[in-house]
């Protein structure tokens, strides 16, 4: 994993085509316009200038998705934790390793007490890497998501700084 820099730009957007079929549904912002210039956006922080965002990365280096700290809740020491991966990169473990760093990175660099991660009731890989990781399921939130299809219920999971989070501390860039 590492930070994403401008020259990403390319890249990322041709991640988020490659798994736009997959990926639209569960993400709003994943539309079939995605291109450069809104992958530079995002590397930019122009949406939410607290975002901490990091590439997964496989082994040779190709960008298979994101994972980060978003939502950022400074009086409660509380951010959310959003990850995606393309669609062909799935079922490899690579959303969880990053979920778990960035969530070690959360707590143990920045301070939160609390990561949530939130995602639809009917989005089952999503739901599985937040049990993978330990994450607490605290329960289902009515209407919290709205998605192309519509209004969602959403899985509501918690990691708090008293968990004990499994794997080694590290920065995740």
């Amino acid at each position: 994993m590492r930070r994403p820099v401008e020259e990403d730009a390319e890249a990322i957007a041709s991640a988020v085509q490659a798994s736009l079929s997959g990926l639209a549904r569960w993400m709003p912002w994943a539309v079939a316009d995605y291109d450069t210039e809104m992958a530079l956006a995002w590397i930019r922080k122009k949406s939410d200038p607290t975002e901490e965002g990091f590439l997964i990365l496989g082994p040779d280096d190709e960008i298979v998705g994101t994972c980060g700290l978003n939502r950022f809740d400074a009086m409660n020491a509380r951010a959310e934790l959003g990850y995606w991966l393309r669609g062909d990169r799935t079922g490899r473990g690579f959303a969880t390793r990053a979920t778990r760093l960035v969530a070690r990175y959360g707590i143990e660099e920045l301070g939160l007490q609390r990561i949530e991660i939130i995602m639809s009731t009917r989005n089952e890989p999503s739901r599985r890497v937040a049990e993978r990781v330990g994450a607490r399921h605290e329960g289902v939130l009515r209407r919290r998501i709205r998605l192309p299809d519509g209004q969602h219920d959403g899985h509501m999971y918690s990691i708090v700084a008293t968990d004990g989070l499994p794997g080694p501390a590290r920065n995740p860039a």
